[in-house]
């Protein structure tokens, strides 16, 4: 351990930037952080609205948009730096706070490394979701106003994972444990597929597919 270095981080900085849809009908969004806290919600006045606070440069978030046959390509993404050696001598400061306008037809694939995570998806207009949890914890809110049925996949990572399901759709669940284990809560058990009353009655279902890593994750109705 005596030849692992330390470096300085730098001072702390904000900085917000919105993206435009443009002249897309639908969007692609891919989130992807390594370290640090991300926090994901609706009620964004255009296709997404970020603010970005860190204190290591080298980390400056990268994000870029494309449009391609009618469809906005979204990229948020932290920066794969290979410059940097040893530990930081002071605390890192690293957040995301990303909102996405709810009007537009969106699927959303989320890439979680290290730390804290509070994704609050249910009232943007998603049509698929993945989501691969890293080491820490998570909590993915999915309760609000779903426009039309979704496939949703999300891979348990080490750490916890807190899952909250709506009951105005018709909601399915298929769970493999893996490793860590997987509480359910206020869904009817048929085997390893757990469904609420509305399941097959609903015109808007939402069919869940979670499999667990190491850690423990917990999956509760409304």
């Amino acid at each position: 351990t005596g030849c692992i270095g330390t470096f300085d981080v730098g001072p702390t900085q904000t900085e917000s930037q919105s993206i435009e849809l443009g002249d897309a009908d639908t969007a692609q969004a891919t989130i992807k952080m390594g370290v640090g806290e991300l926090s994901i919600n609706g009620g964004a006045a255009n296709l997404m609205d970020g603010e970005f606070t860190y204190n290591i440069e080298q980390w400056k978030p990268e994000v870029s948009y494309e449009i391609r046959r009618g469809e906005g390509q979204l990229e948020v993404s932290q920066p794969e730096v290979t410059d940097i050696n040893g530990i930081p001598n002071n605390d890192i400061n690293y957040k995301w706070d990303l909102r996405f306008a709810n009007d537009v037809p969106m699927t959303m694939a989320v890439d979680l490394g290290a730390g804290k995570s509070d994704l609050v998806l249910g009232d943007i207009y998603l049509t698929d979701l993945n989501i691969n949890v890293g080491v820490g914890e998570t909590n993915i809110d999915l309760t609000g106003d779903w426009r039309e049925s979704a496939n949703i996949n999300v891979k348990g990572g080490v750490g916890s994972t807190t899952l909250k399901l709506p009951q105005n759709v018709g909601v399915r669940v298929n769970t493999n444990t893996g490793l860590g284990s997987v509480d359910v809560y206020g869904l009817i058990r048929n085997g390893d597929v757990y469904t609420n009353d509305l399941y097959g009655q609903s015109d808007v279902e939402l069919e869940i597919s979670v499999s667990g890593g190491v850690g423990a994750i917990r999956i509760e109705s409304e």
